[in-house]
């Protein structure tokens, strides 16, 4: 849990760095990766009129498949734009753990990739565009295109 102690801030700013275990994101098991790192924070805090600002940094890993290929990938993860304003109210101490949690969710991909300029699997045989060339061609020539029926349009 990250805890912050209101009675510190008084005094004055707060450093926060840590980890916490990989299942604090909990992705559920449909998820599409997991992460397979603790996440890592390095936070500062500070009171100001209203409430609390945290900013800083938060980072995992994350193992899944790739998006276009399906190859298994692992890549790093990073936030380092955390920005909170909390309001304490009488707590003397704030646990920000869901705060981080959610910060953290923002950033994740909606497909990995092994690299951005992964080509994928051919839609017609399946090979792995990466690894071979294949003999396949899309339907309608080299030269169709989703946009090809646009070509005999005229205004």
């Amino acid at each position: 849990m990250i805890k912050l102690s209101i009675g510190l801030l008084e005094h004055q700013n707060v450093e926060l760095v840590g980890e916490e275990p990989a299942a604090i994101l909990d992705l559920g098991p449909e998820s599409i990766y997991q992460a397979v790192a603790p996440l890592h924070y390095e936070l500062q805090a500070k009171l100001i009129t209203g409430g609390v600002l945290v900013s800083g940094i938060v980072s995992t890993r994350l193992r899944g498949e790739c998006g276009r290929c399906l190859e298994a990938v692992e890549c790093e993860v990073v936030n380092d734009d955390v920005c909170l304003f909390l309001t304490p109210g009488d707590a003397a101490e704030l646990d920000i753990t869901e705060d981080v949690r959610n910060e953290m969710l923002i950033e994740l991909p909606i497909n990995l990739l092994c690299r951005d300029d992964c080509r994928g699997l051919c839609p017609k045989c399946g090979v792995n565009l990466n690894e071979v060339a294949c003999g396949c061609r899309p339907e309608g020539g080299a030269e169709a295109s989703p946009w090809s029926a646009l070509d005999g349009l005229s205004l």
